[in-house]
C-alpha cells in the first residue's frame, strides 16, 4: 500500500509524535506543579500525597488527548487530500486510552507496592514528565498509524 503522491506518512507520523511528546511533557510538568506544588519535598506514594495514584488521571488524560487530537488533525488532512478515512475516531481513541490506563495501572501498582514509600519531588517530576512524553508519543503513534493504515486499505480497495 503506497501513500498518495505528496504525502509522506512517516514524516506526518513523526511530526505528530514529536508535537504530542512535547505538549504532554509540558502539561505533565504543569499539572505536577498544580497537584504537588513547586517546592522540593518528599512525596509519599500513598496518603497523604498519593503520588502513586496520580499516574491514573495522568495516564487517562495524556492517552485521551494524544489519541484524539492527532487523529482529528490527520483525518482532516487526509480528507483534504480527497482520501476516505473509514476508521472510527472513537475506536482509535479507545485503543489509545486503554493503553494509557494499562500503563498507568502498572506504574501505580509498582509505586504503591514497591519498596519505596516516598520519593523526592524533583526526581518524581522528572519521571512524570518523561512518562507523559513517552505515553503521548506512543498513543499518537498508535492512533496515526492505525488511521493511515485503514485509509490506505480503503484507497487500495
Amino acid at each position: 500500500m503506497a501513500a498518495p503522491s505528496g504525502l509522506d506518512l512517516r514524516a506526518l507520523r513523526r511530526r505528530e509524535q514529536a508535537i504530542s511528546a512535547i505538549i504532554n511533557a509540558v502539561l505533565s510538568a504543569v499539572f505536577f506543579a498544580i497537584v504537588f506544588g513547586p517546592s522540593a519535598r518528599p512525596l509519599t506514594m500513598a496518603a497523604p500525597d498519593r503520588f502513586a495514584l496520580d499516574f491514573v488521571p495522568q495516564g487517562v488524560m495524556v492517552s485521551l488527548m494524544a489519541s484524539l487530537v492527532p487523529t482529528l488533525l490527520v483525518r482532516a488532512k487526509l480528507r483534504g487530500m480527497g482520501l476516505a478515512t473509514p476508521a472510527s475516531v472513537a475506536g482509535i481513541v479507545l485503543r489509545g486510552v486503554a493503553c494509557g490506563i494499562a500503563s498507568a495501572l502498572v506504574l501505580a501498582g509498582l509505586a504503591l507496592f514497591g519498596p519505596l514509600h516516598e520519593v523526592p519531588s524533583h526526581p518524581a517530576l522528572a519521571f512524570k514528565v518523561v512518562y507523559g512524553a513517552l505515553l503521548g508519543l506512543a498513543c499518537t503513534r498508535l492512533a496515526v498509524s492505525f488511521l493511515c493504515v485503514r485509509t490506505l486499505k480503503e484507497q487500495a480497495a
